[in-house]
């Protein structure tokens, strides 16, 4: 069975993807495992800079939170 990316990516970043109802579990994520991360798209020919996605999530977290009150 070939080896699926999509699903690879699902599996390491599920925190990320489902809703957090408890926001004490905000602070249990390990950033500085996900920082060891490099994000390549199209065979290694896009690079997904670590620092710009961190900031991504920020601004979207921050939408959210605001949406949310």
């Amino acid at each position: 069975m070939p080896h699926q990316p999509s699903q690879d990516l699902e599996a390491r970043f599920s925190v990320f993807l489902n809703p957090i109802r408890d926001l004490t579990k905000n602070w249990e994520v390990d950033i500085a495992k996900l920082s060891e991360i490099q994000i390549t798209f199209d065979g290694g020919v896009t690079v997904m800079n670590f620092a710009e996605a961190a900031m991504l999530i920020q601004g979207s977290a921050t939408v959210y939170s605001k949406k949310a009150m």
